[in-house]
C-alpha cells in the first residue's frame, strides 16, 4: 500500500511540473500571439486613442465644462446681488451742531429681498446644475465618437496592409510567370497568344498592386489626420 502510494505521489508531481513548464507563470500557452505582441498591439491602440484625444474638438467639449462649472458657482452666488441694502441718517447723526434737538432713532438699515427671489435662484441653480450634466454629456459622447472612430482607422490600417502584403506576392509571382513566358516566346516554345495572356494577368496584377499601396497610404493619412504625428514615427516607438 505505501509503495502505491508513493507512486501515486511521484505521478502528481511530475504532472504539475510538466503543466508548469508548458505553462510558465500560469498563462495559456497559446501560440498564436504571444504575450509581448499583445502587449504591443495594445498599447499602440491606447497610444493612438490618447493622441487622437488631442483633438480640438474634444478641447472645446472639455472646456465647455469648466465653463458650465463656472456659470453652476455664479449661479449659487447670485443671492448677494438680489439682496438691496439701505442706511437713513437723521440729520443730527450728519453735523451734529446743526440742530440741539436729538432724534431717534439717530440711524437705521434696511433690507429688501425680492419676493420671488428664492423660487427663481433655486431654478437657476437647477439649470446650472443640468448645463453642467450635459457639458459632461457631450465630452463623454466627443470621447466615445474619437475612440471609436481611431480604432476604426486602425483597423483598416491593418486591414490594408494584409492585403497590400498580399497582392505584393501575387504581383511577384504574376511578374515570374511573365517572364518565363517571355523567355519561352524568344525560344519559340510558347504561342504569341500564351505570352500576351501572361502579360495581361502581370499588367491586371500590378494595377492591383497599385491600388493597395494606395488604399494603405490613404488609410495612414486618415490615422495621420487624427493623432497629429506620423504613424511610421509611432510604430518605431515600438520597435526599439
Amino acid at each position: 500500500m505505501n509503495r502505491q502510494f508513493i507512486v501515486l505521489l511521484l505521478v502528481v508531481v511530475f504532472a504539475n511540473q510538466t503543466v508548469a513548464f508548458a505553462q510558465p507563470g500560469g498563462k495559456t500557452g497559446s501560440t498564436y500571439l504571444s504575450a509581448r505582441d499583445t502587449s504591443v498591439i495594445l498599447d499602440i491602440r491606447e497610444k493612438l486613442v490618447q493622441l487622437a484625444l488631442q483633438n480640438p474638438g474634444f478641447e472645446i467639449a472639455d472646456r465647455k465644462i469648466t465653463v458650465a462649472e463656472f456659470q453652476l458657482k455664479k449661479a449659487k452666488g447670485d443671492w448677494l446681488a438680489a439682496i438691496n441694502a439701505n442706511i437713513n441718517l437723521n440729520e443730527i447723526t450728519i453735523n451734529p451742531s446743526a440742530n440741539n434737538q436729538l432724534f431717534f432713532p439717530l440711524w437705521n438699515v434696511g433690507v429688501s429681498v425680492p419676493l420671488n427671489y428664492f423660487s427663481q435662484n433655486r431654478y437657476l441653480n437647477k439649470i446650472a446644475k443640468e448645463n453642467v450634466y450635459i457639458a459632461n454629456a457631450e465630452k463623454n459622447e466627443k470621447y466615445r465618437m474619437i475612440r471609436t472612430k481611431i480604432l476604426t482607422r486602425y483597423e483598416d490600417y491593418l486591414m490594408y496592409k494584409e492585403m497590400l502584403e498580399l497582392q505584393n506576392r501575387a504581383t511577384q509571382d504574376a511578374y515570374l510567370t511573365y517572364r518565363q513566358k517571355e523567355s519561352d516566346f524568344k525560344d519559340d516554345t510558347i504561342t504569341f497568344e500564351e505570352y500576351n495572356k501572361a502579360f495581361a494577368i502581370y499588367k491586371e496584377q500590378q494595377d492591383k498592386r497599385l491600388k493597395s499601396q494606395r488604399d494603405f497610404n490613404v488609410s495612414k493619412l486618415d490615422i495621420e489626420e487624427m493623432i497629429g504625428i506620423s504613424m511610421d514615427e509611432l510604430l518605431q516607438q515600438y520597435q526599439k
